[in-house]
């Protein structure tokens, strides 16, 4: 168990350093190189994300299957390995710029996300068999504090690579997503003496009522809704952020990738914390919790401008990475926890298919929204505001709006929200963020003895 649990984490940071090479700013201005527009980059975010429609599949084939690892492996290499010729042909084959570039990076895409995202039950299923229930999320939360730790590292060795190597980009790129695909296929690799439990084969039910089990379950419908919500949500200008510092703001590559790390440093400083707080105080209040503040991030790039980018935008991608971290610890263990062994990938499908498919609609969706709105300028405060501010101003309310719905999830055995918050007053991250508030009130209890004792300070 021991052995298994380290190669996973081994396996995970890996993946992260597979992540950093093909979705940097790097592969947005490479996409910019061969000819793609807003509109590609709204299918760019969407078709991914549509494609987790296969997690269905992939929950049926679970459902079906004793051994899960073999299948896994496979898919994972050959959806991963195609980030290889992805990247290479655009580069080298001077017929595959523009549309028809555009198009077979797309196409290649899709194919890459069926094939992983059919895995998508598969592993996760067979984590929640091989992970003990009691540490599940304080060892998710450990898990991820060194994936994102390495993909901090990852980032800055993008960084760094794209600023040192002074080579176009349609030849950095794909220099970056065959190193990153090796690291990926490595990871991969690792699961071969990773253990597993023997699968919970369910037969002779109807596919049909299968797939419409999570649906029906009251108590994890209102989970199924956030998710939807929030995903689409997320991913309505998420999918437009690095464009639009590359695009409106002007940022180069390096620095657009430099000041994305400082999402990487909020995740690696509170994951284990997150974690413990689950194992402690349950799912439903962090996730009421985080959501609460997932709209601050919008806000910054709605507000932003050139100069004041490389100061404002690393500190908040950094405070945002905080409630990130929260968000998925607290979702995924509600998922592998509340879900029952029986027809447990389609549990789990329910949410990382359904709102992948509200997640890439959501993205599809913003660049119908950036597209329609492509004339919009105004001038007002000093600056000129265009679409893309349109697009953030519009997402800020979408946000807002899934509180509610994080507030709906059910998880009776979870303390509520409230309480959360005032563990949180005495604890890091809180007491950090709340630092100078408590400093003046500190303050302020002194002058005020001193007054008392007729010291009259300044």
């Amino acid at each position: 168990m021991r052995r298994s649990l380290v190669l996973i984490t081994v396996a995970g940071s890996l993946a992260m350093a597979y992540a950093a090479g093909t979705a940097s700013p790097a592969f947005v201005q490479f996409m910019r190189a061969i000819g793609a527009t807003d509109a590609h980059f709204g299918l760019l975010g969407g078709i991914p994300m549509i494609m987790l429609s296969m997690q269905f599949l992939g929950a049926v084939i679970t459902n079906v299957i004793h051994k899960r690892k073999p299948l896994f492996m496979v898919l994972v290499i050959v959806g991963r390995f195609l980030y290889v010729p992805l990247a290479l042909a655009p580069a080298l084959l001077p017929c595959l710029r523009g549309v028809p570039g555009v198009t077979f990076v797309l196409l290649l895409l899709a194919v890459s996300g069926a094939l992983m995202n059919i895995t998508g039950p598969l592993w996760l299923s067979w984590m929640a068999d091989l992970i003990p229930r009691r540490v599940l999320n304080s060892y998710w939360g450990g898990r991820q504090r060194w994936m994102y730790l390495t993909w901090t590292a990852s980032y800055l060795a993008v960084a760094a690579f794209v600023s040192l190597a002074g080579l176009p980009i349609t030849v950095v790129f794909p220099v970056l997503a065959t190193v990153a695909a090796a690291a990926g296929i490595v990871d991969i690799v690792l699961f071969t003496w990773v253990r597993e439990p023997p699968n919970a084969v369910m037969r002779g039910k109807p596919i049909i009522d299968t797939m419409l089990a999570p649906l029906r379950s009251a108590d994890y419908r209102p989970f199924v809704t956030y998710s939807c919500f929030w995903s689409a949500s997320a991913l309505f200008s998420a999918a437009f952020m690095q464009v639009y510092v590359l695009k409106v703001i002007g940022l180069t590559v390096w620095q657009a990738t430099l000041i994305w790390c400082a999402t990487g440093v909020g995740v690696v400083f509170t994951s284990p914390f997150w974690g413990r707080l689950a194992d402690k105080h349950g799912h439903r209040p962090i996730l009421a919790v985080c959501m609460g503040l997932k709209s601050l991030i919008v806000v910054t790039f709605l507000l932003v401008t050139r100069r004041t980018v490389m100061w404002v935008l690393p500190a908040m991608l950094a405070f945002d990475g905080i409630w990130d971290s929260g968000l998925i610890i607290a979702s995924n263990g509600y998922m592998l926890k509340i879900a029952p062994q029986q027809n447990r990938s389609m549990f789990i499908a329910a949410i990382t298919g359904l709102a992948g498919i509200c997640g890439g609609l959501g993205a599809i969706a913003g660049g119908g929204f950036l597209k329609a709105a492509a004339g919009f300028e105004l001038d007002a405060g000093g600056r000129i505001w265009t679409n893309y501010h349109l697009l953030f101003a519009f997402n800020v309310l979408m946000r807002l709006a899934c509180i509610a719905l994080a507030y709906r999830v059910k998880e009776p055995a979870a303390a509520p929200p409230e309480k959360l918050l005032h563990v949180l007053r005495g604890t890091w991250p809180m007491r950090f963020l709340l630092f100078p508030v408590g400093m003046y009130r500190r303050l302020e209890m002194q002058r005020a003895a001193l007054f008392r004792e007729g010291r009259y300070p300044a």
